[in-house]
């Protein structure tokens, strides 16, 4: 199979803006339950780490969705493959809204989460189609730019929902968004009518991989996304419990800071274009892990909680001047297997995800919460420094 010709600007105009809203849908129901975990703790009769576990759920299940979602997305078409993961999500979102239990919310996010997991990828995806590599990154700052106001929203508007309708109205919100952005990919893109796809098949899936797997790079770039997902997203789930800890912050509170990670990775999808063609990847990986651990450093000491408002939106700038190098580079393991690389990429990016709140629980229950961040700090620190000798990005300076 030969590599998909590159699409014209007009038609790249048109589907950045589309993707990007179906992107926005999609993280917009990722971080809904960080804000409301004292809430739901309170609801539910659960601990804080209990609740905690919701956010591992969803992570991990996104992750765990993705080897199967890649290949239906590379058969049957990356548009319709969204289509119909936003519909899904859609349905289960608002059956989460009227759960009775943790246990009937821990499942149904759990498998929002395997949903959730077929609108990103895919997009992103779709775009390395369409966008030749010299454009690639920028194409995919402008996405990010649209899907990081969802991820922020979600953060954000979860908890002035919650403080002042309640927590069940959050997950309507998401599943309307969801069913919206489904409708939204069927109306206004269609499938490209001379796209060479593969039929469905065990064997085809495994063809894919094999194509995925035989670049030398695949398996270090998914390594070290799978630590860079745990070092940055394993705090986010306490965020909400340390602030109420210290200053007994409300869920809205909590929700503007955990949403200042969007308006950090807002900063850089504005800044993409000057980013790269003036710092270069190499020196964004070095400066955004340094960006983090610096965050997470300020974060350690007590401190009013509206102080934590800036220490995340650094975070969340740290992080995407680290993650989108990595995704640039992730489009192009098998031009011809696109879908099924970036299945991968997000597979290992979110069992990072999950993981790293279980070993930032861990930590916070032996070193507490200061020793916790500093080792966390470090280990980020670490990760940005080393990449680029480690895999040092295709065709750029350094």
């Amino acid at each position: 199979m030969s590599e998909p010709a590159p699409a014209s600007k007009s038609d790249l105009g048109a589907l950045i803006p589309v993707l990007g809203l179906c992107g926005f849908a999609s993280t917009f129901t990722m971080r809904l339950i960080d804000p409301l975990v004292p809430t739901l703790a309170g609801e539910f009769g659960q601990s804080v780490h209990q609740i905690a576990f919701i956010a591992t759920a969803f992570s991990s299940c996104y992750a765990l969705g993705q080897p199967f979602l890649g290949p239906i997305a590379d058969s049957v078409g990356k548009l319709r493959s969204i289509s119909a993961c936003l519909a899904a999500l859609c349905v289960l979102s608002m059956l989460a809204a009227f759960a009775t239990s943790f246990g009937a919310l821990l499942v149904l996010r759990a498998a929002g989460g395997v949903m959730a997991g077929g609108v990103i990828p895919a997009a992103m995806a779709a775009i390395g189609d369409r966008a030749p590599m010299a454009e690639r990154q920028i194409m995919l700052g402008r996405f990010l730019v649209i899907m990081i106001i969802g991820q922020m929203a979600g953060a954000t508007f979860s908890g002035l929902v919650a403080d002042y309708i309640g927590w069940r109205a959050v997950l309507v919100i998401a599943g309307v968004l969801a069913g919206g952005g489904a409708l939204l990919v069927r109306l206004a893109l269609k499938p490209r009518p001379d796209a060479a796809r593969a039929r469905l098949s065990l064997a085809g899936a495994i063809k894919s991989y094999k194509a995925v797997f035989a670049n030398p790079r695949s398996k270090l770039l998914y390594l070290l996304v799978l630590l860079e997902g745990s070092l940055v997203f394993g705090l986010s789930p306490f965020i909400a419990a340390i602030l109420h800890e210290r200053s007994n912050t409300s869920s809205s509170q909590a929700g503007l800071v955990i949403g200042a990670m969007g308006l950090g990775g807002l900063v850089y999808g504005v800044l993409t274009r000057i980013l790269v063609e003036r710092v270069g990847p190499r020196q964004m990986m070095r400066y955004g892990g340094l960006a983090v651990a610096l965050a997470y450093f300020a974060f350690t000491p007590p401190a009013p909680w509206w102080t934590a408002i800036g220490i995340f939106l650094l975070t969340g700038f740290g992080f995407f001047l680290l993650h989108g190098t990595f995704q640039a580079q992730a489009t192009e393991l098998a031009p011809t297997a696109r879908g099924s690389a970036m299945a991968l990429f997000a597979c290992f990016f979110f069992m990072g995800h999950a993981t790293g709140p279980l070993v930032m629980g861990a930590l916070l229950n032996l070193l507490g919460t200061q020793q916790a961040l500093i080792v966390f700090g470090i280990g980020i620190g670490v990760l940005g420094l080393v990449t680029p000798r480690l895999l040092p990005p295709l065709g750029s300076r350094s």
